[in-house]
């Protein structure tokens, strides 16, 4: 199958972007904010759709921090995130702000002492595809073949580095579970969890992505999702192996990132319809999944919307139908 790759922007972490000219923003849109004021935190924020904005100059901390200091003077909380995604149909800035009234926290893994690391070139690697992947996306032209289990992309340049990194994990992968359950440096645990992806298809491997996803950095607990979400959709078979509970809760995180990678995958866990996980989608996650249906525009909100009609019983061909006409309330009216 192939797709668009979104590269996401943290606003909250170290920025990982290809791109230097500012874009407009095309989109504002929050989450955790029941009993909030939506309208006032957003004509209070100091950034507005339309508005030019970078990631890549002096004014972005300036920006994040004032981002930050109105919406604590308007809730009484700072945001849980703020995160700025490339790039919707027109090549703006998505921005997605959580406000923290009703995000639900996890416990995250300990963080081990390990001596381990990959080697720098490995490292390398892992960054140049990253900014490749960066440059496409700013290009509107980034898609890949998931049907392996791991992601190649259809650019030569980036799927050579991309099949690198199978070779390498075919023949390193002890080093890489290690690695990931045992560094300290978040960046040592993220290349392990990217990598491993690219490895041989085993529970194993499964177990350990899993465990990843519970990572207390954002960005090991991004590429693990991912790569679980890859997994998952080569095949029914492994899709049955991930176990879906974790990421129920994660659909109500305070991280973007979390809620977009555990939407990936429980779109693709959540395709048979398994009455168990839709009843605890249900149950954990129904208000989080209806704010996040309610944003604008596809993309982002898709996986939302998806698993509200698979919730409701909406047949799946008459749920497409509904997406494609925007009919969103309908779909919502349908679960409650």
């Amino acid at each position: 199958m192939k797709c668009v790759l979104l590269l996401i922007v943290l606003l909250f972490a170290p920025v990982i972007d290809g791109q230097n000219k500012p874009k407009r923003i095309g989109a504002i849109e929050f989450y955790g904010y029941a009993g909030l004021d939506v309208d006032e935190v957003r004509a209070a924020i100091p950034v507005h759709e339309g508005d030019l904005f970078t990631t890549s100059d002096d004014t972005f901390f300036e920006t994040l921090n004032r981002i930050k200091k109105e919406i604590k003077r308007v809730t009484g909380s700072p945001p849980s995130d703020v995160a700025a995604v490339c790039c919707d149909p027109q090549g703006n800035y998505w921005i997605y702000i959580g406000l923290g009234n009703s995000v639900r926290t996890t416990p995250y893994n300990p963080v081990s002492e390990g001596k381990l690391r990959l080697p720098t070139r490995i490292v390398e690697l892992y960054e140049q595809t990253n900014q490749l992947s960066s440059e496409l996306v700013g290009k509107g032209i980034a898609s890949e073949d998931r049907s392996k289990g791991y992601a190649l992309s259809n650019d030569a340049s980036l799927r050579a580095k991309q099949l690198a990194k199978r070779a390498y994990a075919l023949s390193h992968e002890l080093l890489l579970r290690r690695v990931l359950r045992s560094s300290p440096d978040p960046e040592q645990r993220a290349v392990a969890a990217n990598f491993l992806g690219y490895a041989r298809q085993s529970r194993a491997q499964i177990a350990d992505l899993v465990w990843a996803s519970h990572d207390v950095d954002a960005g090991v607990r991004n590429d693990a999702i991912r790569a679980l979400g890859v997994l998952a959709e080569s095949s029914p078979k492994v899709a049955s192996q991930i176990p879906p509970e974790g990421f129920v809760e994660m659909v109500s995180s305070g991280s973007w990132t979390d809620r977009n990678k555990a939407g990936f995958l429980l779109d693709e866990l959540s395709k048979r319809r398994d009455p168990k996980l839709l009843g605890l989608l249900r149950s954990r996650s129904l208000d989080s999944l209806i704010e996040m249906a309610r944003w604008r525009g596809r993309g982002h909100a898709d996986f939302a919307r998806i698993l509200l009609g698979r919730i409701a019983g909406i047949e799946e061909s008459r749920l497409q139908q509904l997406m494609d006409a925007g009919q969103v309330e309908q779909i919502i009216k349908a679960v409650k």
